[in-house]
């Protein structure tokens, strides 16, 4: 069963939105669907990804968070 899988409540989100779900649209989608609400940067979110060891550059987080 998909919701078993681990990221599968991201995987779906992507795969509605017509997304591929590459690595980092997997990491970022985590960090901010799988978090309370609240107000983020660019720049937060890059923070947080690293902290988290997610190699991600700040372009493709600007990215990702426009496609979202």
């Amino acid at each position: 069963m998909v919701s078993d899988r681990p990221y599968s409540q991201v995987l779906e989100r992507l795969r509605r939105a017509g997304l591929r779900p590459t690595r980092q649209r997997l990491a970022l989608a985590r960090l901010l669907f799988e978090c309370d609400h609240r107000h983020v940067t660019a720049e937060r979110l890059h923070e947080e990804a690293l902290e988290r060891n997610v190699q991600v550059s700040l372009a493709t987080v600007y990215n990702t968070l426009h496609q979202f």
